[in-house]
């Protein structure tokens, strides 16, 4: 019940910061994460692709498509013939829908251009992330031709002519090197790049056969302002992070440096096209240095989570789309995006709501948060229970027959289950769970400091309500009565009092007890709560929970006695701390 109340309350919290928990094992695990595969566009940077400049044959370029069409009508039209066909994108009551954000800031930028003649398409290739292109095939009054567009590197080797700003063709080969070099640069100042080609047949298995070189498309889309700080928290925690992206490997690599990816030892970055001729044993030594998968494959991640996990590591994926999906199931904790493919979401363990790898970091700070409240529970609960079973196991023993009733047990179960399980769910996520290494697979729910606490705190409440009930030092601050009735109730108060304040204990590892507690204010709430229930039924409880009313010196004397564990378990904590140890829950 404890662990549905603090994950159900948890939960709700987390939709506030754009995390949407669809299988909750999933938010636990994000705790224990080691190892995280992220996207680049949407996650890493904004998702809004937008036109940054369009690169002609000669090298020179233009900012917008109008600028491109003042120098050359003929280049104008075929680059706005491609964004318009060429896409899985289209215009619906004014807004660009469909297909990705290169296809939609494309399109965009040719919205407000007429065209001086309607065209019509013919065969078309969708974009393949195997081929890195896509093709439409163009259909005028007095021609036909195929618009290719795609990844530099796949279709630059097939260029043979290109076409000039008068609209004459011309060989490519004396402009080619200066034509590459300024894609270079583009791409190592972190833009993707994309080649627009004009060809005679759609690209098969056969070949793409040889192109004209249209334009080159410079697209630029902005590190989110928190993507360098959520990648450095995610650090701090010990988690690695891998960036794998369909974009060239300048690209990459410009932004991961960017985005603080490539960071102390992950300094390593690959093409997919690598790990195709690498065995699962070299990438497994490899692992602790990649920082990134630049023109990634659709299978690149299902391997590389399968090969991740084979190292016992608890691996995190991102994805949007449908190729990620058997990716993001495989994985130990599957992140998918809000904008991405039904698929993806249905497939995923948590949704991003708005894609930022800030809400990736505030899911793992959950992760961890819960776990902790676990902890903190358990370790009252198991203080608690061994308080009562040792005091009713010695009872006897003293000559107490019956130490707590039945009736009386029964309230304290429903303050160690019922309202200690409201009272930590509230726990607020303290940003120092960022700062502690990630918990193991085989991680135990007992630790070294739960059973040291559990231990100390309820061996001395134990011996304390031993005293208690024996001590003629302690008997004389209460009233004589012959069936040891005030006494009875003087020490059913103690249990109680003592139990709320090792709540406090138990709630904290901090040498500051009290850290944190204004953000849990049900926390404070339920204690108070418990507190009065405790004192009404001293006064009203009567024969059914077998008390008798306290007097006030009475009721002062037991609560200073309760007291008496916080500066007994400080001075534990202290000796934890002192001794070098510095686990905690």
């Amino acid at each position: 019940m404890m662990i549905a109340v603090v994950l159900s309350s948890n939960i709700k919290r987390m939709v506030r910061d754009n995390v949407l928990v669809r299988k909750p094992v999933g938010i636990e695990a994000a705790g224990s994460m080691n190892l995280l595969f992220t996207d680049k566009t949407g996650t890493l940077t904004e998702g809004q692709m937008r036109l940054d400049s369009i690169i002609i044959s000669d090298a020179s370029s233009v900012s917008t498509p109008a600028a491109l069409f003042s120098r050359s009508q003929a280049l104008g039209a075929l680059y706005a013939s491609s964004c318009r066909y060429n896409t899985m994108s289209a215009v619906a009551h004014s807004q660009i829908v469909g297909g990705n954000a290169t296809d939609r800031a494309l399109l965009a930028s040719v919205l407000s251009i007429r065209e001086s003649e309607r065209l019509t398409l013919g065969t078309k290739l969708p974009f393949d992330s195997n081929i890195k292109m896509s093709a439409a095939e163009i259909r005028s009054r007095t021609e036909r031709y195929v618009l290719i567009k795609g990844a530099p590197e796949r279709l630059l080797p097939h260029v043979v002519n290109c076409v000039l700003p008068n609209g004459t063709l011309s060989d490519f080969s004396p402009l080619r090197k200066a034509f590459e070099q300024r894609l270079q640069t583009l791409a190592a100042d972190g833009k993707r790049v994309l080649l627009i080609a004009k060809s005679d047949k759609i690209p098969s298995a056969a070949g793409i056969g040889a192109l004209t070189l249209v334009c080159a498309v410079s697209l630029a889309d902005p590190l989110r302002s928190q993507a360098r700080r959520s990648v450095a928290e995610l650090h701090t925690a010990g988690i690695g992070v891998v960036m794998i992206t369909g974009d060239g490997k300048g690209t990459a690599t410009a932004i991961a440096r960017e985005s603080g990816i490539i960071h102390g030892e992950r300094r390593l970055v690959l093409e997919g096209a690598d790990l195709c001729y690498m065995s699962d044993g070299e990438i497994a030594e490899i692992l602790p240095r990649l920082a990134v998968i630049a023109r990634a494959m659709p299978t690149d991640k299902s391997r590389l989570v399968r090969i991740a996990q084979g190292l016992d590591m608890v691996v995190g994926m991102t994805g949007d789309g449908i190729n990620d999906a058997p990716a993001l199931k495989a994985a130990d904790i599957g992140f998918s995006m809000g904008s991405g493919n039904d698929v993806a979401r249905d497939a995923g363990d948590i949704i991003i709501l708005d894609n930022d790898l800030a809400s990736i970091a505030k899911a793992v700070l959950y992760g961890r948060n819960i776990f902790k409240s676990i902890r903190k529970f358990i370790t009252l609960q198991l203080t608690m229970n061994f308080c009562a079973v040792g005091v009713s196991m010695i009872g006897p023993f003293i000559g107490i027959e019956a130490p707590v009733t039945v009736v009386q047990m029964l309230w304290i179960n429903i303050i160690m289950d019922t309202l200690g399980g409201l009272a930590f769910a509230g726990e607020a996520a303290s940003p120092l769970c960022m700062k502690e290494p990630p918990k193991r697979r085989d991680e135990p729910i007992l630790n070294g400091y739960m059973i040291n606490q559990i231990v100390i705190l309820g061996g001395f409440t134990i011996a304390m309500c031993i005293f208690f009930l024996i001590s003629p030092d302690v008997c004389l601050h209460f009233r004589y009565s012959s069936d040891n009735l005030i006494l009875l109730t003087a020490f059913f108060a103690l249990f109680i009092f003592t139990s709320v304040f090792n709540c406090f204990n138990c709630r904290s590892d901090r040498l500051k007890m009290l850290s944190g507690l204004s953000k849990n204010p049900a926390f404070i709430a339920i204690m108070l709560l418990i507190l009065t229930v405790q004192i009404a039924f001293i006064y009203l409880g009567g024969t059914v929970l077998r008390t008798s009313p306290l007097t006030f010196k009475e009721l002062l004397t037991v609560f200073l006695m309760s007291l008496t564990v916080f500066p007994v378990d400080f001075l534990r904590r202290l000796i934890w701390r002192l001794s070098g140890k510095k686990q905690g829950f």
